[in-house]
């Protein structure tokens, strides 16, 4: 990717972390192994028990673009996230949670984006679950389909929330104006709440490739349906605007059920070929 010469920005790379011993070495694995190399790694430990951080120092030993912030225990993943976003020196930020993945040329094809549209505060892609997950799964997913993608302020009040968070890049200096996650602990979803606030006010971008492997497991925390609904009920009443209901047709019928995993996995392979294509080109220039 041709990425100009002339000017090569700093990405900080925001990790929060709590007992993640199990994934944390993948997650850092796979900013390390981006293309796009002018980043620092802000990982921020929320008061981890198990041998998390001692796997994160192995990692600060032998490259002085990582570094570890020991927090917590807050219990919030907007916490963590703010201080690591207090940190960031920057240009743009991104965030990976510390089971998901990225795609090797996840950061340079986003900044290829700003690039071409510098007039955008952000940009996300498309994730695909991993894991303990399969295509009979309720919870297999690749989000957003690329027809429901939200590309603006009232795709984010009429559709809802199809932005992964691991998958985005942001200015820095919009994401401090913003103020970063709001801590309010009856506030489950403030990625959500971040969007809307963002897209009230910026424009933002979708890159239709799947860039992200979001992991599935079993220490995972999953909410029901109703949980989810009152989330948002809390959201729509605090900022005084109208969502959409949400509904889960995961466990809706068997037969709905694997139509639709076939549905995201068809779709899958053709972003993820193209995206292989595409990488194919841009080598060659």
């Amino acid at each position: 990717m041709n990425l100009n010469k002339n000017h090569n920005p700093l990405v900080s790379v925001i990790i929060p972390t709590f007992n993640s011993e199990n994934f944390i070495r993948q997650a850092i694995l796979s900013v390390l192994n981006q293309t796009y190399k002018n980043f620092e790694i802000i990982i921020v430990d929320d008061g981890s028990k198990d041998q998390t951080v001692s796997i994160i120092n192995s990692f600060t030993q032998k490259d002085e673009r990582i570094k570890i912030i020991q927090t917590g225990p807050s219990g919030r993943p907007s916490v963590p996230r703010n201080k690591g976003i207090e940190k960031a020196t920057g240009e743009y930020i991104a965030f990976l949670d510390s089971d998901d993945l990225w795609t090797e040329t996840k950061i340079s094809r986003q900044l290829k984006v700003f690039e071409t549209k510098p007039e955008i505060a952000f940009t996300y892609s498309m994730s695909i679950t991993f894991g303990e997950v399969n295509i009979f799964s309720p919870n297999y997913e690749l989000l957003p389909l690329p027809f429901r993608a939200v590309k603006n302020y009232d795709g984010l009040l009429n559709i809802g929330n199809t932005i992964p968070l691991s998958s985005v890049l942001i200015k820095g200096d919009v994401l401090k104006k913003e103020g970063g996650f709001d801590e309010d602990p009856e506030l489950k979803i403030e990625d959500y709440d971040l969007w809307l606030r963002l897209g009230k006010n910026y424009k933002f971008h979708f890159l239709p490739r799947v860039q992200v492997f979001y992991r599935v497991h079993k220490n995972q925390f999953s909410a029901d349906s109703e949980t989810r609904k009152k989330w948002l009920n809390y959201l729509a009443e605090k900022r005084n605007i109208k969502l959409p209901v949400y509904n889960y047709f995961g466990n809706k019928n068997i037969i709905i059920s694997v139509f639709r995993n076939l549905l995201h996995f068809e779709i899958y392979l053709i972003y993820r070929f193209a995206g292989w294509i595409e990488g194919k080109i841009v080598n060659n220039e």
